[in-house]
């Protein structure tokens, strides 16, 4: 008997109306090693698994009496289609047209009736290995997506703040206040990525606007305004979910919860989640850090100018999550890891 330990938590999805099958793929599973095996009996029952549950691979009876066994292909596909799959179907007809049928809906690769046990182990095996070197491959592209992400905030940033980090800590401390509100890992992972790109619109502002001294004239803030726009305009039409956090929080960041900020004049929830997260985070980072204009502020003097414009520039939810006291620190974070 073969075991493939690598793979042991890989869930496999057994769907096969024939009770005698059934029992033995559930006896060869596991023997080999395989701990996470679910089982369904019909595309009905199937449908119903997969749209609670992500396979890592699906072993599929292709005669399955109630209905048409691709249902089961075109559901996996249409529920992860970002995912990698893999669909061994289980048949005793060998003729090219089940094999024409299966592969055209989608099918991996085919386990013929009755079973040879080092076949069937084998076959699962190598298709796990797809399964397993695809997410890597996505891991990594992922990975070189983040780094052009945070290259391309960091090009920004050093027009404005030499050291870079105003941008590492604004994704920190969104990601801190997200994590107060409740938000799910994925969009953490998102949300830390994306709010260091708000201000990438700066890029299309003059230097002797963007590092003037003094206070700007309606003229220059108007221009100054426009980074909004041009940051949106930047990350605009990326289908990436991080990049299209990024676009939204680009363009909402300066909203204000009494409506009077830009470039849309947004008012309480009519702005994005993101952006009024980043509002909060930006607006104290900026508070408590030296600009061409003036001295930072102390946290305390942050702190209470956050509670004054509470409910007139904040959303007073996320002001309220920023100020948690046992939620995290605010000390400022090491420089940022992707």
């Amino acid at each position: 008997m073969l075991k493939h330990t690598r793979y042991h938590n890989a869930l496999i999805c057994v769907v096969d109306d024939e009770l005698h099958t059934l029992e033995f793929l559930r006896a060869l599973l596991h023997e080999a090693g395989y701990q996470r095996v679910m089982y369904a009996q019909s595309v009905q029952e199937a449908t119903q698994r997969l749209h609670t549950v992500q396979p890592d691979l699906l072993l599929l009876d292709w005669h399955l009496s109630d209905a048409d066994s691709a249902e089961v292909i075109r559901a996996v596909r249409t529920l992860y289609p970002d995912e990698i799959i893999p669909v061994i179907v289980l048949t005793g007809d060998i003729s090219p047209s089940v094999k024409h049928s299966a592969l055209l809906a989608g099918a991996s690769d085919f386990l013929n009736k009755p079973f040879d046990i080092t076949e069937v182990l084998l076959r699962i095996h190598n298709q796990l290995e797809i399964r397993h070197l695809h997410k890597m491959r996505a891991h990594e592209l992922e990975l070189a997506r983040l780094e052009i992400l945070e290259r391309l905030a960091r090009a920004a940033e050093y027009r404005d703040d030499a050291t870079g980090q105003h941008i590492v800590r604004v994704g920190r401390l969104s990601e801190q206040i997200g994590r107060v509100l409740g938000l799910d890992e994925e969009m953490l992972f998102q949300l830390r990525h994306a709010a260091p790109l708000h201000d990438v619109g700066k890029i299309g502002v003059p230097d002797a606007i963007l590092r003037k001294p003094t206070a700007l004239t309606p003229d220059e803030w108007e221009t100054m305004q426009q980074h909004t726009l041009i940051g949106a305009n930047i990350l605009e039409g990326c289908p990436y979910p991080t990049l299209e956090m990024a676009r939204t929080i680009a363009l909402t960041h300066h909203e204000r919860w009494d409506g009077q900020g830009y470039p849309q004049g947004l008012q309480g929830e009519q702005i994005p989640l993101w952006g009024r997260i980043v509002a909060v985070a930006d607006a104290y980072d900026a508070m408590t850090n030296d600009r061409p204009y003036r001295r930072a502020l102390s946290h305390e003097q942050a702190i209470e100018t956050l509670r004054a414009e509470r409910e007139r520039h904040f959303d007073p939810m996320i002001v309220d999550a920023f100020l948690e006291p046992t939620a995290f620190s605010l000390e400022e974070p090491e420089t940022s890891d992707t």
